[in-house]
């Protein structure tokens, strides 16, 4: 499935006419470097988007530093510009494109099967449980943060399964999981209390 949007950056499946304009030709260009990359740059660079620029290599408790660093990210640019729901749909799905491309060309080259220092799953269900909340309600935030902690690391049920699936998409879909109850709480709690 993930494995063939970008063909695991072969230069053979980049096509003779580049594309034009805005996202789609920026994207044509990045997807054209890191085709030309020797295989273990593409490694490098796969674990380096994967552990949000080293952020999953700090010691302790490394998902939960990615988590409060997209929230501090989330609140600090909802404080400064208006997050309308295109550019928050937009950005979830940006993060969700990097971890499940990035961690499927991980998991067919190095065999990965959720390593501490792949916090993308993180950023991606952080910013899902605010989803279309007010990111610069510093409790909403904070609420936010707590229960998808909560549902991340306790894992009931369906999550735990989810979980098991295979390479970056088992990844990726059990902190997405996760996200959506801390979400519909974090909803209650702000259109209720807040």
């Amino acid at each position: 499935m993930v494995e063939t949007i970008f063909e695991y950056f072969r230069p053979a499946s980049i096509a003779s006419t580049p594309p034009t304009g805005g996202f789609v030709a920026s994207s044509w260009q990045v997807y054209k470097s890191i085709s030309t990359m020797n295989n273990h740059n593409k490694r490098v660079f796969s674990r380096i988007i994967t552990s949000m620029f080293g952020i999953g290599y700090f010691p302790g408790f490394p998902g939960t530093i990615a988590s409060l660093v997209t929230a501090t990210l989330a609140f600090l640019l909802a404080s400064n510009i208006k997050i309308v729901w295109l550019l928050d749909v937009e950005i979830f799905l940006g993060l969700m494109l990097l971890g499940l491309v990035f961690g499927a060309d991980l998991a067919r080259h190095q065999n990965i099967k959720d390593p501490k220092w792949f916090v993308m799953d993180e950023a991606a269900g952080m910013w899902l449980s605010m989803m279309l909340l007010p990111k610069d309600n510093i409790w909403v935030v904070l609420i936010a943060f707590a229960l998808f902690r909560i549902f991340d690391i306790w894992k009931p049920w369906l999550i735990r399964k989810a979980e098991k699936l295979p390479g970056a998409t088992g990844i990726m879909l059990d902190d997405v999981l996760a996200a959506l109850p801390a979400w519909l709480i974090t909803f209650g709690i702000w259109k209720i209390i807040l």
